[in-house]
């Protein structure tokens, strides 16, 4: 999954402190509240834009260098070391503009990998602590899918209105292929808004009725987030339909149970708000968090650290 070289946070907020009653997309802002910086959400401050840019200049000047050495006619020249290229930058700032144009997509490559790198170095010290921090969250209930004695627990916290929760579906669900039988998903609903609370209202009946055909809506409703979100009611029978699910029974349950249901989809946003999560989607692997839509390779880390545990 490629990411921008100047990354927003991956998540769909909820701002205030009374409650998540607000759900603002990242690079706005609404109610005076300001998004969180990616050394919130990532949980290492990263390196500066600018010390990238002067290491990779650096790196692809050495290249530049040495390779010009390398075919010198005279046997006895040695490549420049790291002092000289550091003095000829300095005594010749317009090398950087050069090499910095001639480069260009060599240099965002380095500065990508440098920034996953990080990143990822970042999430492992992360990850170790969260080990030793037990999180207890509710999952009776809730819509899962795997065995129930997999080796690893993978439980989300999201909404079908989230942007960055459609993304982050599609990346659950390439992970649930890569390992076959080894991991148990459970979905919690943390809502913001009463359209993710319908949302989240007809996936756990859907689940009631038929699981298998409830995880159908559920990659329908993500598949189809914008025009859910324009014509909700409508949509929802239609996809309930397309899923093979009854829909006329489904509003029937809904209801006739809705303080039920409402009192999952509460506990569910009073576990993430116990926990410190503060947006979706949110993931915990085990006991390890992984915050917002993150590449499946980050997944893929927690996973493999969690089955050797």
């Amino acid at each position: 999954m490629a990411l921008a070289l100047l990354p927003r946070p991956p998540f769909c907020f909820m701002f205030g402190s009374s409650g998540p009653a607000e759900r603002v997309l990242p690079g706005r802002r609404g109610s005076g509240h300001r998004p969180c910086s990616p050394a919130e959400y990532q949980g290492d401050v990263p390196m500066s834009l600018r010390q990238w840019l002067f290491g990779a200049a650096l790196a692809v000047l050495g290249m530049s260098f040495s390779v010009a050495a390398a075919s010198a006619d005279v046997a006895s020249a040695a490549a420049p070391d790291a002092a000289a290229i550091r003095q000829a930058l300095k005594d010749h700032p317009e090398i950087v503009l050069d090499v910095l144009r001639d480069n260009s997509e060599t240099l965002l490559d380095i500065v990508q990998q440098g920034a996953d790198q990080r990143r990822r170095q970042a999430l492992l010290r992360q990850w170790q602590d969260d080990s030793r921090n037990v999180k207890q969250v509710a999952l009776d209930g809730r819509p899962s899918r795997g065995p129930a004695d997999a080796p690893v627990t993978l439980v989300a916290f999201s909404d079908f209105t989230c942007a960055y929760c459609q993304q982050a579906a599609f990346t659950v669900e390439t992970l649930l292929k890569r390992y076959p039988g080894k991991i148990r998903y459970v979905y919690k609903e943390s809502v913001g808004t009463e359209l993710g609370r319908l949302g989240a209202r007809w996936f756990l009946a859907a689940s009631r009725q038929d699981p298998a055909k409830a995880w159908r809506l559920y990659a329908l409703l993500f598949d189809a987030q914008q025009r859910f979100m324009a014509d909700p009611q409508t949509v929802l029978t239609e996809l309930a339909a397309m899923a093979g699910l009854d829909a006329k029974a489904i509003e029937a349950d809904l209801k006739a149970n809705a303080k039920s249901y409402d009192e999952i989809i509460d506990a569910d946003v009073a576990d993430a708000k116990r926990l410190g999560f503060s947006g979706t989607p949110y993931f915990l692997v085990d006991n390890m968090v992984i915050r917002g839509a993150l590449p499946l390779e980050n997944f893929i880390d927690a996973v493999e650290l969690a089955l050797k545990q």
